[in-house]
Formats: C-alpha cells, structure tokens, sequence
C-alpha cells in the first residue's frame, strides 16, 4: 500500500479566455476522495466550516500580473500594480494560488480540482458575492496551452 502525502501551497496554471466579457473571477478548490468515492471532508482554517474542500484558491484575472521577483514555481505572487483586461478572442495564462494544506493519501483515493466563477464556500465577511463574471469562460488545455496542478508531493 503505497501513501502519498501533499503538504504546502498549490499553484494551478489555466489558459483562459472570456467571450462576452473583459475580465473573470476563478474560484478553485481541491477535495479529498475516500476509496468509497465519498469526499472526505476538512477544516477550513479561515472560514468556520467543517465540511470544507482539502484546500481553496482565487483569482480575478485582471490582476494576474505576477511579481517575479517574489513568486516562486509553487507560490504566484499578484503585483497589483495595474489591470489587464481580457480582449476580444485573447487567450491568457493565469495561476492560481492554492493555500497551503496538508493532505495524506492511501491507496484507491482521489484528488478532484474543481473551478468555479463563483465562491466554492462562502460564508458572511468572507465571500464575494459580487463577481465580474459575464458571458462565456473558457478554459484551453493540451497542446501548446500548458495548463496544470502543481502538487507538493513530500516524499
């Protein structure tokens, strides 16, 4: 029975696109499956829940300008020095800082990434209930839209 344990931050790379739109808010999120196909539930460290994914992330894609001096290949670092919205038929890269988290599994688990345009939990003074979500999102993978989960696998 072979175990693998995930400890630290997650960076999640997309290549994306907005038809109808100029700009879009991803909200991700990693879940634990047992063997059974049930998720397995954590505690979230800033929202109050106890039914929480593994681990969150978020992103408004015109504030994706990395910090290249501070970013690291697991940790995106946003500059938030100015806003870089989306043209028409333009295809971007993003990451996506995933929060730090700890996570062991066995043999027959599963890791799940889901990707919303809306809060994955929410709870009052911590959710966005306003988005600048329009139209239609896309996501581009294979090929030359090298999009991934980096995952700190501990040996």
């Amino acid at each position: 029975m072979e175990r693998t344990e995930l400890t630290g931050y997650m960076n999640l790379r997309l290549w994306v696109e907005a038809e109808g739109s100029d700009d879009m808010d991803l909200f991700v999120a990693i879940q634990k499956y047992d063997r059974d196909g049930e998720p397995v539930r954590f505690l979230h460290n800033v929202y109050p829940f106890e039914n929480a994914p593994a681990a969150l992330g978020w992103l408004r894609v015109s504030h994706r300008e990395l910090d290249e001096k501070t970013s690291t290949f697991y940790q995106p670092v946003y500059k938030h020095e100015r806003i870089l919205k989306l043209k028409p038929k333009e295809i971007v890269p993003v990451e996506i800082e995933i929060w730090p988290t700890s996570i062991l599994f066995k043999e027959g688990e599963r890791l799940r990434l889901i990707i919303s345009g809306k809060d994955i939990l929410s709870y009052p003074g911590f959710a966005h209930p306003e988005t600048v979500n329009r139209g239609l999102h896309l996501i581009h993978l294979g090929g030359r839209y090298d999009s991934y989960l980096l995952v700190p696998v501990v040996p």
